[in-house]
């Protein structure tokens, strides 16, 4: 089921140097990325190269750690900028101690609805010629907040590039991520539905024009 925790030996095959790192990080006072998941999310970097992603939902960084090792794995300099509410103390710890490891990592507190629009524009602009290539939401999982957070994503990703919504249409639903995604499906289509065999669920889409 969605809510089941995975020792950090199960993502060992996914990348050398992930397993010590998961290990390194608090325990998650919350649900993380599944190893099925990260294994599609560490492939997807690969295949997109994306210079940089942007992240709601950091809780203590397991996807991080994947999206991160991926870019690596390419020659990619790590770029990750990530929102996160902060609700949980483990959290800016694991921000602190990844960033260390990771230069690249940009962590921001705050609520996405007011802090993700204001960041993603000010790094856009502090570099010039970057765009962005992957946003991933998994933030608030009420409607407003998701929805939000996808709008976002949207307005400053770049046509071709990818939204990934996170928690769509698990075996366990979540009533506010599954409305958020539909209604994103609606306006602009180009979305895909993926469900892993624990019962894990995520949307994709590419973003047309």
């Amino acid at each position: 089921m969605p809510d089941t925790y995975f020792a950090a030996r199960e993502y060992a095959h996914i990348h050398a140097a992930l397993e010590p790192l998961l290990a390194d990080l608090p325990s998650p006072p919350e649900g993380h990325i599944g190893p099925q998941q990260a294994e599609y999310l560490y492939h997807l970097i690969r295949l997109l190269r994306p210079a940089l992603v942007v992240e709601t939902g950091f809780c203590v960084g397991h996807s991080a750690c994947v999206i991160m090792l991926a870019q690596e794995s390419i020659g990619l300099s790590p770029q990750l900028l990530s929102v996160d509410l902060c609700k949980y103390e483990e959290t800016k710890w694991a921000a602190k101690h990844l960033a260390s490891r990771f230069p690249g990592l940009m962590f921001i507190e705050g609520d996405t609805r007011e802090a993700l629009a204001p960041a993603v524009r000010r790094h856009l602009r502090r570099n010039a010629g970057l765009s962005l290539d992957l946003g991933i939401v998994d933030g608030g999982h009420d409607m407003d907040t998701a929805l939000s957070d996808l709008e976002v994503l949207f307005s400053f990703l770049k046509p071709g590039g990818y939204l990934w919504l996170d928690d769509f249409e698990n075996a366990l639903p979540n009533s506010g991520v599954n409305l958020a995604g539909r209604t994103l499906a609606m306006r602009w289509g180009s979305c895909l539905r993926f469900q892993t065999r624990d019962g894990r669920g995520f949307m994709l889409h590419q973003k047309a024009f």
